[in-house]
């Protein structure tokens, strides 16, 4: 078992012991984030969820529905706390706009890497609801903070804000892609020695930088090259 894996185990043990005080979700959210680090999505079922939260079988589906429901709500968590992430390494880098864009990149790829169960999950929409209203309300807060943070960088640097959802999926894009790669692929092929967060996070920030060039430069407008 991974350190990490164990490290979710004991947090669905002691989660465990505080559903019988009413506290099931937690207990079964932990113990999908278990289930999803071992054995993946596929491998996934209500009942071995319900076995390893230590509660009956029946439970997961009184309190999420179905399988869907389940991980719609394990996604929607996913996008809660990558909103937070990201808000909160704004708020850590000052009151530099281009600085907070920057730590914004940064806490997407740390939270993919700090929490792999739920990035994986949290795009697949295939085995989620899209439709559910929280988990549409967490991915749009999640979107916005980085709509946000570079919208306040373009205006820093006095750039018009034409152009942003282009802007905005460039960014998205790049973010998501590194993250991705950190997760699935060695690093080391695409010069980055080993395969450590630490150097995924440098990494990381070596590419936004040169991104913001990109991000934050004047739109040429239609039909006109930057380059």
């Amino acid at each position: 078992m991974s350190r990490r894996s164990a490290g979710a185990l004991t947090e669905v043990k002691a989660a465990g012991n505080a559903y019988h005080h009413g506290d099931l979700r937690r207990a079964l959210l932990d113990a999908a984030e278990v289930l999803l680090l071992e054995s993946g999505l596929e491998a996934f079922s209500l009942r071995e969820c319900a076995r390893r939260a230590g509660v009956s079988h029946g439970a997961p589906a009184h309190h999420f529905g179905d399988v869907r429901g389940l991980l719609t709500a394990f996604a929607t968590v996913g996008f809660e706390r990558l909103a937070q992430r990201m808000h909160e390494g704004a708020e850590a880098a000052g009151a530099d706009a281009t600085q907070r864009l920057l730590a914004v990149g940064q806490a997407y790829v740390g939270f993919a890497l700090d929490h792999p169960a739920h990035f994986r999950l949290m795009f697949r929409r295939d085995r989620l609801d899209p439709q559910d209203a929280a988990l549409q309300q967490a991915g749009a807060a999640a979107a916005q903070a980085l709509a946000w943070a570079l919208s306040a960088a373009l205006r820093a640097r006095g750039t018009a804000e034409d152009a942003m959802p282009d802007r905005c999926l460039l960014a998205w894009s790049a973010v998501h892609g590194l993250a991705t790669l950190a997760l699935d692929a060695d690093l080391r092929a695409l010069g980055v020695e080993g395969g450590t967060a630490q150097q995924a996070a440098a990494a990381t920030t070596r590419m936004l930088e040169r991104l913001l060039l990109a991000l934050l430069s004047p739109d040429p407008g239609p039909g006109r090259s930057r380059v």
